[in-house]
């Protein structure tokens, strides 16, 4: 039998069970998520409409968190099917090595993992910026930047439309460290190029006195400032790989603490790994097991190792929030321990 049929075989096979899994675990969550919503839903029709919208925020997020376990359950149901069934043998016989076989489901496991990083930075971004109100869609929150010039600045009131308030600005020298001035300003407004800024009074602390400026307008370029967004910020979470890299970089030259925003950017290259590192430990697991008993067994053991994975990766993640170990570490601890078991298992069953 030509391998490109065996390939296709193969594949159709994984994806097969990779929906039947797919699809319980998403049936399962609407149905917990429509019966503890009962006696909201039928209220009214907004109501619907509303549960609708919740319920389909929920899709991407679900998507995200059970990709690995589910790829991993359908490799170990493919193989451990063929092997029952005596595929495998029949196919090792004709000279077909166990990379190659694993070939077609490596290609499947990577558009699944294109697909959940589409859902995850594009799918649900778009539906919670279009469907989901803020409580005041037109002020957003009060923003601290560091300037180029040991300047610190306080954005207080921000608007969508361009509009400031309320902003001051603090000049520090460093040796000896100590205030030099304060500038604050009632408003000001964003042009193509430069900031209009009105009713400004500075504050100059000289030794043992005080010196006070006042201006009514006062026009400054926008490249002598930090830059100040008027969008509603994206979680790092769900910005694509390469906004999340600029953003953070960008942030980081301002001053702002960006320890999550690095471990949100590892997570997203470990992402796609763990998808791959899922389908080498389904390899492991059903490499020997030619009985329908053992075959259930491994099935309860990825269950097991799912979970555990996803216990491990969110508390690293955690901990690396907080700054206590290496972004990278924090993303990737959880991939290098599974692969050293996936590495295991390979060595352990002979694949």
């Amino acid at each position: 039998m030509p391998f490109k049929i065996i390939s296709k075989y193969i594949a159709s096979e994984f994806i097969r069970y990779y929906l039947l899994f797919l699809g319980s675990f998403v049936l399962m969550t609407l149905v917990g998520n429509f019966f503890g919503n009962l006696a909201d839903i039928f209220t009214d029709w907004f109501s619907f409409l509303e549960f609708l919208q919740e319920t389909a925020l929920l899709l991407p997020l679900l998507l995200e968190l059970i990709t690995p376990i589910t790829v991993l359950l359908a490799t170990i149901a493919t193989f451990s099917s063929m092997n029952k069934n005596a595929e495998l043998l029949a196919m090792r016989s004709s000279g077909i090595g166990g990379w190659r076989l694993a070939s077609p489901v490596l290609v499947v496991a990577l558009l699944i993992a294109a697909f959940a990083y589409f859902s995850q930075n594009y799918m649900y971004t778009w539906m919670h910026q279009t469907w989901v109100k803020q409580e005041n869609p037109n002020s957003l929150q009060p923003l601290w930047k560091v300037g180029e010039d040991q300047s610190i600045y306080f954005f207080g009131n921000r608007q969508q439309d361009g509009r400031l308030n309320s902003i001051s600005s603090f000049y520090w020298k460093q040796n000896p460290f100590q205030l030099k001035a304060r500038t604050r300003i009632e408003k000001g407004q964003q042009q193509n190029e430069s900031w209009i800024f009105n009713n400004v009074q500075r504050y100059f602390f000289h030794d043992e006195r005080l010196q006070l400026e006042h201006e009514e307008q006062w026009r400054v370029e926008t490249e002598k400032l930090p830059t100040v967004p008027f969008v509603v910020p994206i979680s790092p979470h769900h910005q694509p790989i390469i906004d999340l890299y600029q953003d953070t970089l960008k942030l980081q030259s301002e001053g702002q603490d960006v320890t999550r925003h690095w471990v949100e950017f590892f997570q997203k290259t470990a992402y796609p790994f763990q998808i791959f590192i899922m389908v080498l430990i389904g390899l492991g697991l059903s490499a020997s097991y030619n009985r329908r008993e053992v075959a259930a067994e491994s099935l309860a053991i990825s269950c097991l190792l799912g979970i555990l994975f996803w216990i491990l990766n969110q508390i690293t993640m955690a901990v690396g929030g907080a700054g206590l170990i290496l972004p990278f570490f924090a993303s990737w601890s959880g991939n290098i321990i599974f692969f050293a078991l996936a590495l295991w298992l390979f060595s352990h069953n002979r694949v």
